[in-house]
């Protein structure tokens, strides 16, 4: 096993490659994909009304937002990016000395988290005020998600140890991320489902 304090990769233990090689893994990847492939569906099916005024240019915006952020996820899915900045903040505390203390910093850094994930919630309701439901649920979603994501990036003991539990035979780390990405893929039919029913009208 490789020692924590060698060096062996790009940034510290971490080089480009696939992260979660198993099937959990790479069926996270084709949630992210399906449901980015579903919000550049909304999206495109929005423009025209977009342009025309018939719906408010942000939902529109909003979709297409989401479906980039959806496929970079699914991108960092299997390169793990994360793993980089958690790399990165360990070197940085060996450096600085203060690695013996990194629990009180990863407490402070899930807690800085989750704030801004709240103000991000918060921001989202505001911009997508006025808008449809489904367009709101995707934005939670997407919160939950970025949030959850850079939160596993943390490292810390406990947090690990509850996502490494089981219920019914799957990690809460896969229940979890999955989860918020079937929330955003169920948002994104639902929407293109109304969209197709008022052109029906």
């Amino acid at each position: 096993m490789t020692s924590p304090d060698v060096e062996s990769g790009w940034i510290g233990q971490w080089s480009p490659g696939i992260g979660d090689p198993n099937v959990a893994g790479w069926m996270t990847v084709v949630l992210y994909v399906g449901a980015a492939t579903a919000c550049l569906v909304v999206a495109r099916r929005l423009r025209p009304e977009a342009r025309t005024g018939v719906i408010p240019r942000r939902e529109f915006w909003a979709w297409s937002l989401f479906s980039v952020l959806l496929w970079l996820l699914a991108v960092n899915k299997q390169l793990d990016f994360q793993t980089a900045i958690t790399e990165i903040g360990r070197m940085l505390a060996r450096k600085q000395g203060w690695y013996g203390h990194r629990a009180h910093v990863q407490k402070a850094f899930i807690g800085a988290l989750c704030g801004f994930g709240l103000l991000c919630v918060a921001a989202s309701g505001i911009a997508l005020r006025g808008l449809g439901s489904a367009v709101k649920v995707a934005a939670l979603g997407i919160c939950f998600i970025g949030v959850f994501v850079l939160i596993r990036a943390s490292s810390f003991h406990r947090v690990d140890v509850f996502l490494g539990h089981r219920l019914v035979h799957l990690r809460m780390n896969w229940l979890l991320e999955m989860g918020g990405i079937l929330v955003m893929l169920g948002a994104a039919l639902l929407r293109v489902r109304s969209a197709a029913a008022r052109n029906r009208e």
